[in-house]
């Protein structure tokens, strides 16, 4: 739901930034919490069940862009990262290609507190990776914070002509 009624607020004597972060933040620690308890229930299988819920959000966000050409797709860029807190910066938009960088990742840092190892944000990636290409066009990551690079680069190509 989009409004700019201030009236709308879980509390009107917080203010929507505060309220904003928290409700980021709990998406952050309610997926890590997911990853956790179905890969220490299940070990690997629960890896795959959890690899298989986020499939499905990927692939209601790719019906949403249905029938977007590849440009408007560019002007996106980094958008549904930003919304959960991730800090994001447009490298480059050129006709059939973009790209953008995430300087600042909260799972990625929920993660290191937790002491887990890559396998979240592996999972995270590979599903959001293969989702994109299958639906949209190329997408490739040739840089990762979780493998010590200093910033995620997310770089999309138009190979399916859209």
């Amino acid at each position: 739901m989009m409004t700019h009624d201030k009236n709308i607020s879980a509390n009107p004597d917080m203010p929507a930034e505060q309220q904003l972060a928290f409700l980021r933040q709990h998406i952050v620690n309610f997926k890590l919490d997911v990853f956790e308890e179905l890969e220490e229930s299940l070990g690997g299988q629960g890896t795959e069940i959890f690899k298989k819920i986020l499939q499905r959000g990927c692939k209601r966000v790719n019906d949403m862009t249905k029938g977007i050409d590849f440009q408007t797709m560019a002007g996106f860029a980094g958008m549904s990262d930003r919304m959960f807190g991730l800090v994001t910066e447009l490298d480059y938009i050129k006709p059939d290609e973009f790209q953008y960088s995430v300087t600042y990742c909260p799972f990625l840092e929920e993660s290191k507190t937790r002491g887990l190892d890559n396998e979240f944000c592996h999972a995270l990636e590979e599903v959001t990776t293969e989702a994109v290409t299958r639906e949209l066009g190329e997408f490739t990551e040739p840089a990762r914070m979780c493998d010590g690079d200093c910033k995620c680069t997310f770089r999309m190509r138009n190979t399916l002509e859209r």
